[in-house]
């Protein structure tokens, strides 16, 4: 078949315009009678993957790696899309290779030192952040990564050599954050408490200015329009879709970042009986808004319609992507937290779902929370914006806890770490999984990976609750917590 130059403007303009499914359409048309060249393979791969569709990305993506051979960015961009899709050895693989066709490739440093921190094998991962910090020494973003897997690589040297750069250097908003962030590590350690919060509060405002536009948006959807709107959504069915979901059995672990989610998650899925844990997918989130973004954000709109089955198909389609989900799939784990908005839309579509709330002492919670660099996550950024999502989500998981006593557990993680056998035994039960000792040696695991916060906690056995870790930052809190009911009753 002859190459021929193909005038792709139409997807290119689609594709700037963010129309994906348009631009898809128009690409899938040219190349029905037409060789394209290799680069807009990797156009339509880019296409695919803001679709979601990583099977089809990752076609396209091999595509053109198979043509540009020694293109050291796309092996690091299939590295991503496998580790996506749950394909860890895949991920590990493609990564080496782009390290291996350009030995100072930043991004794919990182990218496999993040990767070996998430499945717990530090040595490598401190190795990788080692070498970035070499080929970039100005850059606090790695500093930071590896201050959390190393608790004596920040020492007063370091800390007077991130007080210079802060002060001489430009940096931009992630690395000034990290630099931060990390002072703010060197005050607590000093106990220092006053300065600590000082430095977090400029690391967070920097960290939200890091990507200042989605995090304005973001954070208005998590404390305005869902709060408001979550008990609002009324189902439709316009259309018939086939009921692929109603004989799964999910389990959906919903709560506020840092109660001991990823810890029962890793608990569920360390079991006899095999469980896929897919980790926080935000697929409900995800489907919801790009199946019915007219709906949710039009001024004009009275009546929040969800057609389901528009929904479902989405939703299954994105589940697919995952390697492990098959049709032998029975029993998942999925752990994006803010799924406790959208319970009752979940059992529209999972009949047989069940919900394990994890949670602690609510002030210790936005206390830890605080302390976090959740790059992902933007209601953190600030103790004003996290109180107010804390008290909505009070509120919230109050009534469904009252709407749904048989679908929901409550899992206090003080308990679970003062009496791990006996609450591990409670969740097994009440996910109808059988129970054994293996469930309490989930740190033991080398297949278990964690991309969150708590990544390297879990590597550890299951530790008493301290009660007075938090006590210092008390004070703090008071002018806030006097203006939210819910957070005073907790």
């Amino acid at each position: 078949m002859k190459v021929v130059n193909v005038n792709i403007q139409d997807v290119l303009i689609l594709f700037k315009q963010k129309n994906y499914v348009e631009a898809k359409r128009v690409f899938l048309e040219i190349i029905k009678n037409q060789q394209v060249e290799p680069r807009i393979y990797y156009i339509i791969y880019q296409i695919f993957q803001n679709l979601n569709e990583l099977h089809e990305a990752e076609k396209y993506l091999i595509k053109f790696i198979e043509h540009d051979k020694k293109n050291h960015v796309a092996c690091n961009n299939l590295a991503n899309l496998y580790l996506k899709k749950k394909e860890l050895k895949k991920a590990e693989l493609s990564y080496l290779k782009a390290i291996d066709l350009k030995k100072d490739y930043l991004t794919a440093i990182v990218n496999i030192a993040l990767y070996y921190e998430g499945i717990g094998n530090i040595a490598y991962a401190k190795e990788y952040y080692s070498k970035g910090i070499k080929i970039s020494p100005k850059n606090l973003s790695i500093y930071f990564n590896l201050s959390k897997i190393d608790k004596k690589f920040i020492s007063e040297e370091k800390i007077e050599f991130i007080e210079e750069v802060l002060k001489n250097h430009k940096l931009d908003e992630l690395n000034t954050a990290c630099g931060y962030f990390l002072l703010a590590k060197n005050e607590e350690r000093k106990k220092r408490y006053d300065k600590e919060i000082d430095y977090l509060i400029i690391a967070h405002k920097h960290a939200f200015n890091n990507r200042k536009d989605f995090n304005a948006l973001s954070t208005n959807y998590w404390l305005n329009f869902i709060p408001k709107n979550y008990n609002k959504f009324k189902y439709v069915s316009k259309n018939k879709y086939e009921k692929k979901m109603v004989n799964l059995n999910p389990i959906f672990i919903i709560g506020l970042p840092r109660s001991g989610s990823t810890i029962v998650e890793s608990m569920i899925s360390s079991g006899t009986e095999k469980v896929l844990n897919l980790g926080e997918t935000n697929l409900v989130n995800w489907s919801l808004i790009n199946t019915h973004q007219e709906t949710l954000f039009n001024k004009k709109n009275n009546d929040l319609l969800i057609e389901t089955s528009i929904f479902e198909k989405r939703l299954f389609s994105s589940l697919k992507n995952f390697n492990n989900f098959n049709s032998e799939t029975k029993t998942f784990t999925e752990k994006s937290l803010e799924n406790f908005f959208y319970i009752d839309l979940i059992l529209k579509i999972f009949p047989n779902a069940k919900f394990i709330h994890t949670h602690r002492n609510t002030e210790d919670n936005i206390v830890a929370i605080f302390k976090s660099f959740l790059t992902n996550v933007s209601w953190t950024h600030s103790l004003e914006d996290i109180f107010i999502y804390v008290n909505h989500y009070l509120t919230i998981i109050d009534s469904y806890e009252r709407k749904y006593p048989q679908k929901i557990l409550s899992v206090p993680l003080e308990e679970l770490t003062e009496k791990g056998e006996i609450i591990s035994k409670k969740i097994y039960k009440f996910c109808s999984l059988e129970w054994s000792y293996k469930v309490l040696e989930f740190y033991k695991r080398k297949d278990l990976f964690s991309n969150t916060a708590s990544n390297v906690q879990i590597r550890d056995k299951l530790q008493k609750y301290d009660y007075e870790k938090y006590k210092p930052y008390k004070v703090f809190l008071k002018k806030f917590s006097d203006k939210y009911k819910k957070i005073n009753d907790a």
